[in-house]
């Protein structure tokens, strides 16, 4: 049960705003006047170290997809109030490290889970959280990506024009620079048709390829079959090896306008490629970006996707991420979640192409690619009676297929170690991470139903909303003292107060 008024505050005492709803969502986590909530660990009263630790001293892997939230960021400071789709659970979970705690990792993907109780946006209710942490024994001091077979597709369509041709551009030039003389390079442009610039060739001559790049202009319509096909079909001059990658890399603002248009369509074309072993990674640019086509693009199995928001963003891409976002190091990750007596399986989040709350006891990740930061899938199930002490929640039975080969299974459990029984008003959490982790999903669920409010003209119940997504986000950062989370708190109140009823 919400324990929120939702009369919205008046918009000129922003002020007076935040301080408001700040003690509103303190009031809800609190259970409006119930017991104070437990600690992150241990129950109540339990200490636990501050986040961003490295629990287990192994490193990063998150599921393909969408690697970011970058559209919806952008559109926010730009003063837009974004489209539902634009606010992408796997993409805002894998712009956090979410490591959770467990025996050393042994294996290139390790799977650990964690249990939280608390309530959910959406509905008001008290909901079971299970968190699947995801993470790799790859020492980075020692890791090197394979030879790359990359061939760069460029969108020059009239829709490019200014800045996003020339964002395009410098992302490409830091590309050239992560390649060296073991790899391969081609360079394909297109508007309503495509044209090869550089056929598929070993770098040598770096200078050649980057004046190539420089010729760039914006002209035309947006045919990106066109230069896909044409980009497959460099790659394909490779030679197949097992020792080497071969990867497109896609710079468009996804708006096609010439043949293939449908998102069943691309997804054919893209995954009838992957099966032969060339495997895809769309750069997104530009506000007029087609976030819901991207996202199911970068679910089929080897690929992913990135926004280019600002400079900044597309050289981290570049300069910290290149290597590990053309590694995968797992297919097919399976998981069967078997809920305990008592509790359905209501949602899933994170999932790359899944819609967050698609309810699903069985689920695929078609890719795992290293990362700098430990990724998560989330599970939600509903309850029907109280949740006991030791009390099992679920199961999960899990296997994926290694990239260097062989099959990996394990079985996973989750269960509520609270001291007492938990009633409607309180809230537990086996460790802090899970509870970051609920804390940004709740996000997604809040600002995506704002945003869906919004654009149907219910503009007080958006901005209601959008205040109390705020609010929680503001009071889960403290909680926590978690600075990223306070980045997203932030973001959230630009979010309300673009919404102005």
């Amino acid at each position: 049960m919400s324990c929120f008024n939702p009369t919205p505050i008046p918009p000129e005492d922003d002020m007076t705003r935040r301080f408001l709803v700040t003690w509103m969502a303190a009031l809800m986590l609190a259970g409006c006047g119930g017991p104070i909530i437990s600690d992150p660990v241990g129950g109540p009263g339990g200490g636990a170290p501050p986040m961003g630790g490295d629990p287990s001293g192994d490193v990063g892997a998150t599921p393909g997809g969408a690697q970011d939230m970058g559209l919806a960021r952008r559109k926010i400071a730009e003063g837009i109030v974004p489209a539902p789709e634009d606010f992408v659970a796997e993409g805002l979970y894998s712009e956090h490290d979410l490591p959770l705690d467990g025996p050393p990792c042994e294996q290139t993907l390790c799977l650990r889970t964690a249990t939280g109780i608390a309530t959910a946006l959406d509905t008001g209710r008290q909901e079971v959280f299970v968190q699947v942490g995801l993470s790799s024994n790859v020492n980075p001091a020692t890791f090197r990506r394979k030879p790359l077979d990359a061939a760069l597709v460029i969108d020059h369509s009239g829709s490019m024009h200014g800045e996003p041709i020339e964002a395009v551009k410098e992302a490409a030039r830091r590309l050239v620079a992560k390649l060296d003389e073991n790899d391969t390079f081609s360079l394909i442009i297109f508007d309503d048709s495509a044209q090869t610039l550089v056929t598929q060739s070993p770098v040598k001559d770096r200078e050649a390829l980057l004046r190539a790049i420089d010729t760039i202009y914006d002209a035309g319509g947006t045919c990106i079959e066109c230069g896909l096909r044409m980009g497959f079909q460099q790659l394909a001059t490779a030679q197949t090896d097992a020792g080497r990658a071969r990867r497109l890399f896609l710079f468009t603002d996804a708006m096609p306008n010439v043949g293939m248009t449908g998102e069943g369509e691309f997804m054919t074309l893209i995954r009838s490629n992957s099966s032969e072993g060339r495997d895809t990674t769309v750069f997104g640019v530009n506000i007029a970006f087609s976030q819901s086509l991207v996202t199911a693009i970068s679910a089929v199995r080897g690929a992913n996707s990135f926004y280019l928001s600002n400079p900044e963003r597309t050289r981290t891409i570049f300069d910290e991420d290149f290597d590990y976002l053309v590694t995968p190091i797992a297919y097919d990750l399976k998981m069967a979640l078997t809920p305990a007596e008592g509790f359905k399986v209501e949602a899933v989040y994170g999932l790359p192409g899944v819609a967050p709350g698609a309810s699903q006891a069985e689920m695929n990740v078609s890719t795992v690619f290293l990362s700098r930061r430990r990724g998560a899938i989330l599970a939600r199930l509903s309850r029907s009676s109280d949740v006991a002490p030791a009390q099992s929640v679920m199961t999960g039975d899990l296997s994926f297929q290694a990239t260097e080969g062989g099959t990996s299974r394990t079985t996973l459990t989750a269960s509520y170690e609270g001291s007492e029984p938990l009633s409607g008003t309180e809230s537990w959490y086996s460790q802090r991470s899970v509870r970051k982790t609920v804390a940004l999903t709740n996000f997604i669920l809040g600002a995506r139903s704002a945003c869906e409010q919004w654009k149907k003209g219910e503009k007080a119940a958006a901005r209601a909303q959008a205040d109390r997504t705020a609010a929680l986000l503001q009071a889960e950062a403290d909680r926590l003292d978690d600075a990223p989370l306070r980045t997203e708190a932030e973001l959230a109140f630009k979010l309300a107060a673009l919404m102005v009823p």
